[in-house]
């Protein structure tokens, strides 16, 4: 009775919502656009179902919804997994509604080892929920958004390993017994994937890697990855890696404003589908990678590279094995500051390779708690907007990223 209720319920309201629209259509001309709330989905046109006050469990509720709904999951602890989502729904706590961050650590889904959602639909949305427990927790194969969750102890927390891409945003994961976020982004016959933005996220004590992104071996796939403003500690392998299967995959990544500390390493380049860190560096790896005003800090190595790395603005601090190791051909390394690291701050570094503007042996004045420099530091505005090899722009950084006369060194601006 309750799910033919919603149905005639979401019936009617379509049905008013479109004489009205035909009202406004006969009556106006031109396109009337706006901005969707991100918060509140509009009941007058989807439905909102309730779990467990409209269905005791989340699966029964994904299979009764329809295209746009939004499943609303009260406080509790929940016990379910393998749940496929084939159409384009929100699922999420009453944070959505409310915006009391209470009810994201209140609203609890425990997969038991198994993977919680399998994702095969664009524009679904996964948010406000902790996640525990899960095997591959997210298993995303299409273009979504995953915003605002916390996840423990999974094995993988999201999975972006299939052709999926979209939004990963401002989530908490935490012990995670493998990767904290997965963004291989693979090819295949019906889907080469999409670009996707990590940003903003927190991934303490992973057991492997903060972020691993496998290239596999497709040619001219062309994904655009930019992952920012996340904060990687205590990764038993690395920050971020990136792992080349020797073949130029065409994908393109931005790597910034992201701090990095305590792991083995703070960007990790490996060649040879290898994933086992050995901070060797990926000489056969020749995809982009812009890595700029990162703070990396208390690692054993700051940064391996590959052939084409634009490392600038980072400040390398601390990190016992050494700063940068083995950028090669198009590389640079310009405006970065290197202080208190236990090995070299340049090692195996090509005799070819730009660095300028360097600057060494000057404490940074950072804050080890809260990475911000303090008003006097030598990292204000000591870094460069902009990068061009050969008279072709390479690197330019939004204005929107800094706020004096030039970049701050670092991942923290001090205005």
């Amino acid at each position: 009775m309750i799910g033919k209720t919603i149905f005639f319920n979401r019936q009617l309201k379509l049905l008013i919502f479109l004489i009205m629209m035909g009202g406004i259509i006969a009556s106006c001309n031109k396109k009337i656009e706006t901005e969707p709330d991100d918060n509140l989905p509009d009941e007058s046109i989807h439905g909102v179902i309730r779990v467990p006050s409209d269905f005791l469990t989340i699966s029964r509720a994904i299979g009764e919804s329809y295209a746009g709904d939004t499943i609303i999951i009260s406080p509790g602890k929940y016990f379910e997994n393998n749940l496929l989502i084939n159409k384009a729904i929100t699922i999420s706590s009453e944070w959505k509604m409310t915006g009391d961050v209470s009810k994201i650590d209140g609203t609890i889904i425990d997969s038991e080892d198994k993977i919680l959602f399998t994702i095969t639909a664009d524009s679904v949305e996964i948010s406000g929920l902790r996640i525990i427990n899960g095997n591959h927790t997210l298993n995303i194969e299409a273009n979504v958004r995953v915003m605002h969750n916390h996840f423990v102890n999974n094995l993988d927390a999201m999975s972006f390993e299939s052709a999926g891409g979209g939004y990963a945003g401002y989530n908490t994961v935490e012990n995670d017994r493998d990767d904290g976020l997965d963004s291989d982004i693979i090819f295949n016959k019906n889907n080469h994937g999409s670009d996707i933005i990590i940003e903003n996220n927190t991934i303490i004590n992973s057991n492997d890697d903060g972020i691993e992104i496998r290239l596999y071996s497709y040619l001219n796939q062309n994904i655009n990855y930019i992952l920012r403003g996340n904060t990687i500690v205590g990764s038993k392998n690395a920050g971020i890696q990136i792992i080349s299967y020797d073949v130029n995959t065409g994908k393109k990544f931005q790597i910034h404003h992201n701090i990095i500390r305590n792991c083995k390493t703070g960007l990790g380049c490996m060649e040879g589908s290898n994933t086992v860190e050995d901070l060797a560096g990926a000489t056969k790896m020749d995809e982009q990678v812009l890595f700029y005003n990162n703070t990396l800090i208390d690692n054993q190595m700051g940064a391996t590279g590959n052939n084409y790395i634009i490392a600038a603005n980072n400040l390398v601090k601390g990190n016992s094995l050494g700063g940068f190791k083995r950028f090669s051909e198009k590389s640079a390394v310009i405006n970065n500051l290197f202080f208190g690291n236990g090995g070299e701050d340049l090692i195996d570094i090509f005799e070819s390779v730009p660095r300028s503007g360097n600057i060494t042996s000057t404490d940074p004045l950072l804050d080890n708690t809260n990475f911000k420099l303090a008003a006097n530091s030598p990292c204000i505005d000591a870094g460069i907007e902009k990068y061009e090899f050969d008279s072709i722009k390479i690197l330019e950084i939004a204005a929107k990223f800094f706020s004096g006369a030039a970049p701050d060194i670092g991942a923290l601006e001090v205005n």
